[in-house]
Formats: structure tokens, sequence, C-alpha cells
């Protein structure tokens, strides 16, 4: 759509903009990885918090010095994104977040500083929900549930207020024991159904075009870094026009969603079955050569109900995931090349007809 007939607030709307996105610097626009701007998000937060932090009196030194350390880290941590932007890793995160929870277990705990406590408890959902959304949520129950379970023992057993928060209340307790499952719950579910949405082809179930090359990047890249083989195969349906045109948009429809039910439960679970668009699909086989793939995608081929014809290629050193699929699909080409002189007809006719 051409906006230059919108009005300012459509063209705002119709791209994203909103007043905050405005005011950022054009390199940190130029983020599109959403778990790396939400860190940076994260970032500013306590950068803030621990100016603000600074301004008081410290009971020690030393809770002083840890005051400026986790100061600097959180401009550390900002900096580094504004560097590497999408290339940010995200383990630096939660190596931040785990920090921050070994805070929460003191304060809460064993201090008597009402204020630090007052935000600890209140800071804690925030860190659990932003764990829940990035990470995988096994590693999430284990280092959320302990720093919870630890922050009340000691608070119970140990504290200087004898256990503080569970005298005035085991409403309190339990209060946050329901907002911590709460948030790492609706965390994981936010993080499912955005990647479900962003990078699931909606009609056929299989990994969209996005969600390829976000996989395949991170599949490829693993491969060359630890010399593993690797190997993509591209298909498409032969005769999915006359689909089309005999039984309507229905029938290709349902041809298209059987062909990826057949293709995911016959090939392996660490495989990536995509659709590319239309009736064309690659499949990415980590720690598998060519011929593997080549004799993996025959079975496949010989156990469908449906027609296709498929090329496939191997992972070279200086490869990317657009020039290992067009091998690929050179590949599939020269097969239909064969088959059409085997069979005396046109190349053009295979999958047409």
């Amino acid at each position: 759509m051409d906006t230059r007939f919108l009005g300012k607030k459509d063209r705002r709307a119709q791209v994203g903009y909103s007043w905050w996105y405005r005011l950022l610097p054009p390199r940190a626009r130029a983020i599109k990885r959403p778990e790396v701007a939400v860190t940076g998000f994260i970032a500013c937060f306590f950068i803030l918090f621990y100016l603000i932090n600074l301004t008081y009196d410290f009971e020690s030194v030393v809770r002083e010095f840890l005051g400026y350390v986790r100061f600097a880290g959180a401009i550390l941590v900002l900096l580094l994104i504004y560097i590497k932007l999408d290339r940010f890793p995200l383990w630096i995160g939660y190596f931040g977040a785990l920090t921050e929870l070994v805070a929460f277990a003191y304060f809460v705990g064993l201090s008597s500083d009402f204020e630090q406590i007052a935000f600890r408890l209140q800071e804690f959902p925030l860190i659990t929900l932003y764990l829940a959304w990035l990470f995988d949520p096994r590693l999430v129950r284990w280092t959320i549930y302990p720093a919870l379970a630890c922050a009340l023992y000691l608070a119970y057993l140990y504290g200087p207020q004898s256990g503080m928060a569970l005298h005035s209340g085991w409403l309190n307790v339990l209060s946050l024991v329901l907002l911590t499952i709460g948030a790492s719950v609706i965390g994981s579910y936010v993080k499912a159904r955005f990647r479900y949405q962003s990078e699931i082809d909606e009609l056929t179930g299989a990994v969209n075009r996005r969600g390829l090359q976000l996989r395949g990047e991170l599949m490829l890249a693993s491969s060359q870094r630890y010399r593993r083989p690797m190997a993509a195969a591209l298909l498409d349906m032969d005769k999915f026009k006359a689909i089309n045109d005999e039984g309507g948009h229905e029938a290709g429809d349902q041809a298209l969603k059987d062909l990826v039910a057949h293709l995911e439960t016959s090939t392996r679970s660490n495989d990536v079955v995509a659709r590319l668009g239309g009736d064309e699909f690659v499949i990415l086989f980590p720690g598998t050569t060519r011929t593997q793939a080549q004799l993996l995608m025959d079975r496949v081929q010989c156990a469908s109900s449906q027609a296709w014809s498929f090329g496939v290629a191997q992972a070279r050193k200086d490869d990317n995931l657009s020039t290992m699929i067009l091998r690929a699909d050179r590949d599939m080409y020269a097969s239909k090349r064969d088959r059409a002189s085997r069979e005396g007809r046109n190349p053009g006719d295979i999958g047409t007809k």
C-alpha cells in the first residue's frame, strides 16, 4: 500500500510506531528480535532503579560497592545490546536475572531494609515473567522456584525480622507464590503463542518461511561450527493445479494438510518441515549427509499417497540457508528432467498434468 495518501496517525498505526519508539536512537530501532528488545527495556528499568538506589545511605561499604556493580552491570547489558543488536547473546540476560534472584533471596531472607524488601517482592514476578517468556520452561522452573523457596526459608528461620513476611500473614506469602506461578505460566503461554503465530503456517501447521529462516540459520550455524553434516530437501506437489481446478481450493488445502501430516510423521523429531509457499516445502535434516537424506526422502515418497518431486543438497562451508535450498531446487529440476526423459515427456509437464 502506498502510504503517501495516509494521514500521519494512520501511517504510524500501520508500521507499529508509538511515541516511545520515536525516542529511540535509529540504531536501536534496527533490533528485530523481540527477546533482545525486551531485555533492553528491562536493563533500562534496572538502570533507573539502581540510580535511585545509589542516593540512599547504605548499611555497609560492601553493599554500596555491590550497588555500583549492579548499576554498571545494567549499563553494560544495555551497551552490549546497542552494539550487538540482534546478535546479543541471551545468556547474558539470564545471568543478570540470576543475580537479581540472589539479591531477592538475600534482602527478603536476611535484610532488615524494608524498602529493599518491598521492592524485591514486587520485582520477583517481573523477573519470573521475563525468564518465562525468553527461556525454556524447565530452566525457568529450576531457577525461579528454588530461589523463592530459599528466600522464604531464610526469612522464616534466620531473617532479622523473624520471618516478617510470614508473621505479617500467610496471605502475603500465598499471594507471592501465586503471582510467581501465574507470571511463569503466562510468560510461557505468551511465548508459545507468539512463536506459533509468527513461525507456523496457519493452514498446514508446518513451519512458515520466517520460522524456516530463524531455525534454519541456527541449525546451519551449529552444523558449520561443530563440523557436522546437514542436508536440505526441497519438494513441490505434482498436479497441484489440477487438484485446485477439479476440486476447488478446499481440495487443494486438504491436499497440502495431508502432505504435511505425512511428512511430519515420516521424518525424525529434530527435522524441520517448512512451507515456502504454495505447494513448495523444505525439510531440514541436521546431522545428515546428502546420501542419507536422499534415502530417507525416497522412503517418504514411496509411502506417500500423493505425487510430488524433490531435490536434496548438503550444506557446504560457505553456505547460507538460501544457497543450500537453491541447490536443492536445482537438484529437484534435474530429477524432473531425468523422469521426463525416462517417460518420454517434456520436463515442464512433470507436476502439471
